[in-house]
């Protein structure tokens, strides 16, 4: 009798899968196990829930489980190495994802699995080549086929990509990744509202949370990009859903705001969110809510720490503390690095960004000043004094990549090689402000090209943000890409000049850069034609010098 009532149990749970109803399936599945712990059927519906809703500690606790019980189970090996890469396994991932495919070497997803975990420990020619030796054999596989083009985009090759999309489309028309696929490099492209119709041409019932939330995210990337900034606001909600992959929990004290409710009046905490620079980027709402028709009864600001005291400064009179961002099962959980709050916790809180469909709902709502962030002006005087004896001429800031440079991310900028035509430039001392490891370009334009970039002595271009934003001041322009620093320099008003790729979905569609009016914008119409763009940037130097 037992085991009948767990079959019944274990159907409807099925059912409710089948129907999306996954809160009531895995309610089902715990009440399954509370008869029989063995139950591999119950252990597997509760770890399916859990890897779709984005709760990768239930996933793994789960399948780990059910393979328990069941350690040759296919699914089960795959169902670990999809999570062991989720949380940064790779070399877990690899070990499992091979067992499943030993266990059926005709299993394209169990390819997949190795290609990506191979990936994952920087051994791309290997991801490839599993992939290229399985279409040899079973040229039929439309998941192979999609995987091998995810690949060869992230090397930048989008001709060679779209010719696997296109053959994985062929022979599964309605392969839901493959079509995410393809439309998402038509926006890398550049030909953002073909790729926005193709999004929205992917049906989202039935998906999963985590695809669904991908999906809309996308969808927000690409409204952004043509200027649609009520449906583009719209979802970019979606950043902060549980199933959206690297989203952050935030655990903060008091009641979320939600939208629709008065900021005028309101009691508000103000909590960054994302990365630096778009806590930075974001940050450009705090003029109006200290001043202007929005402006909330008492506003308080939690952080990223090392951007404490340039707030405290720049906004004079409101509490600052800094926020924490813990990872706890492959979900960031956000909250507040100390106890206490000068004049206790507001009752409420809110994301940055989540304010701006009521403050930025246009264009035209973007204000039209030089800065918002106040640098220390003792530090940009020293080093006024610095660059006096240090670099002749005129002295131009170099920034030239992102802090995380992974994947399909690297295509949005160029390698430095492309830099040369603007390192050539006659009459200009160059001084690093990149951050991270860059001794190869700093070589490379020495030894290449007889260029030497100057660093800044004494200052930790990572962690003194302080430092970087009054050295950024003191120069006569600062030329990057949109990184933390970047994002610094311009808050903080330095002249600067934007590099950026056709999708960069921050430009709002807009001949000027919204977010920091008085920045120039220098933007590829297509992938890759870094060319054309730097040598707009040298001859905009050249006039800069001549003037």
């Amino acid at each position: 009798m037992i085991g009948a009532g767990i079959d019944a149990l274990l159907g409807q749970a099925l059912k409710h899968l089948d129907e999306s109803r996954t809160e009531a399936a895995a309610d089902l599945a715990r009440k399954a196990l509370e008869q029989d712990r063995t139950s591999v059927g119950a252990w597997r519906i509760l770890a399916v829930v859990a890897e779709a809703s984005g709760d990768l500690t239930g996933a793994l606790s789960a399948y780990e489980g059910a393979l328990a019980l069941d350690p040759e189970d296919t699914a089960l090996l795959k169902g670990l190495a999809r999570i062991a890469l989720d949380l940064g396994m790779a070399p877990v991932a690899d070990a499992f994802s091979r067992r499943a495919l030993a266990g059926n070497p005709d299993d394209a997803e169990a390819v997949c699995l190795v290609s990506r975990a191979l990936a994952g420990q920087g051994q791309g020619d290997g991801a490839v080549e599993v992939l290229a030796a399985h279409l040899t054999e079973r040229p039929e596989s439309p998941e192979a086929w999609n995987a091998l083009g995810l690949l060869i985009a992230d090397r930048g090759d989008l001709a060679s990509a779209q010719t696997f999309f296109d053959e994985a489309l062929r022979l599964a028309p309605t392969l839901t990744s493959a079509r995410f696929n393809a439309a998402n490099l038509l926006m890398t492209r550049g030909e953002t509202g073909k790729a926005l119709a193709a999004l929205e041409r992917i049906p989202q019932t039935g998906l999963s949370p985590r695809d669904r939330a991908t999906l809309v995210f996308s969808c927000a990337c690409a409204r952004l990009r043509l200027g649609d900034l009520s449906g583009g606001w719209r979802d970019y909600a979606v950043r902060n859903d549980p199933g959206f992959p690297g989203s952050a929990n935030f655990d903060i004290p008091g009641r979320q705001w939600r939208r629709g409710e008065p900021l005028k009046g309101a009691d508000l905490l103000l909590v960054g969110e994302q990365g630096l620079g778009d806590e930075v980027m974001f940050a450009g709402l705090i003029p109006e809510l200290l001043d202007g028709p929005h402006a909330p009864a008492s506003l308080a600001l939690a952080i990223e720490p090392r951007l404490v005291s340039l707030f405290q400064r720049s906004f004079p009179g409101v509490p600052v503390t800094s926020h924490a961002t813990q990872e706890t099962g492959g979900r960031k959980v956000r909250r507040l690095a100390t106890g206490d709050l000068e004049g206790g916790h507001p009752k409420s809180w809110a994301p940055m960004a989540d304010l701006l469909p009521d403050l930025r709902p246009s264009i035209a709502a973007f204000p039209d000043r030089d800065r918002f962030l106040e640098a220390d002006p003792g530090r940009v005087q020293a080093w006024r004094e610095w660059l006096a004896t240090e670099a002749p001429g005129l002295r131009v800031g170099l920034l030239w990549k992102s802090g995380l440079m992974s994947g399909s991310r690297s295509n949005a900028f160029a390698p430095f090689e492309a830099w040369a035509p603007v390192l050539g430039s006659p009459g200009v001392t160059f001084v690093n402000l990149q951050y991270g490891d860059c001794d190869e370009e700093i070589a490379f334009a020495r030894g290449t090209l007889g260029v030497k970039i100057r660093t800044p002595v004494g200052l930790d271009l990572k962690q003194d943000l302080e430092g970087v934003s009054a050295l950024s001041c003191a120069l006569d322009l600062v030329i990057g890409v949109s990184n933390a620093s970047f994002n610094l320099a311009a808050a903080c008003g330095a002249p600067a000049w934007l590099i950026t790729a056709p999708d960069a979905w921050t430009t709002l569609g807009a001949a000027a850069y919204p977010w920091y009016p008085r920045v120039r914008m220098f933007a590829s119409r297509n992938f890759g034609d870094w060319e054309t763009v730097f040598q707009s940037v040298a001859d905009a130097l050249a006039e800069r010098g001549a003037g």
